[in-house]
């Protein structure tokens, strides 16, 4: 299961940071070779950012690739180490469960229901967001999944 997430999720950030380099290269083509900037090409690499950045903060929080200090690990030993980890994992878990899944679920809840949409494309900003609480739920799981199994080995 967690196999196919990483591929699942790896794919996705690759697919959407191909779509917002399509975009951005439009934006430019259209501006600076036909006079004409496209008005919806900042709009979609805007969102198709915040997409990339809260996903592959997921993958880097899968990999343990964030950036981190290391002294106090450095100084206790392999089962301090552990411990040091268990600790890490469970306030990340904690903290994607209430502020993103929880607060971001909220976010996507009230911008629904006062039916907000993007100025350029008329798209509801929940389907923007909605991204917040997907993120929170898999940092979630790959917290409890670091917690039973240790972290994650880079793949290519």
């Amino acid at each position: 299961m967690t196999r196919v997430l990483d591929f699942f999720l790896k794919f996705l950030m690759a697919s959407l940071m191909a779509l917002m380099v399509g975009a951005v290269t439009w934006q430019v083509f259209s501006r600076y070779v036909m006079g004409d900037p496209a008005a919806w090409t900042e709009e979609v690499a805007r969102m198709l950012l915040i997409w990339v950045g809260l996903l592959g903060g997921v993958y880097a929080y899968r990999l343990k690739a964030h950036l981190g200090l290391d002294l106090l690990a450095m100084k206790l030993g392999p089962a301090g180490r552990r411990r040091l980890d268990v600790i890490s994992d469970v306030c990340c878990g904690v903290f994607a469960l209430a502020v993103m899944v929880i607060g971001g679920g909220l976010l996507v809840q009230l911008t629904w229901e006062l039916k907000q949409k993007t100025a350029a494309l008329g798209i509801p900003m929940a389907w923007v967001y909605i991204v917040l609480p997907l993120s929170g739920v898999l940092i979630v799981y790959y917290s409890i999944v670091s917690l039973f199994s240790g972290p994650a080995e880079p793949t290519t």
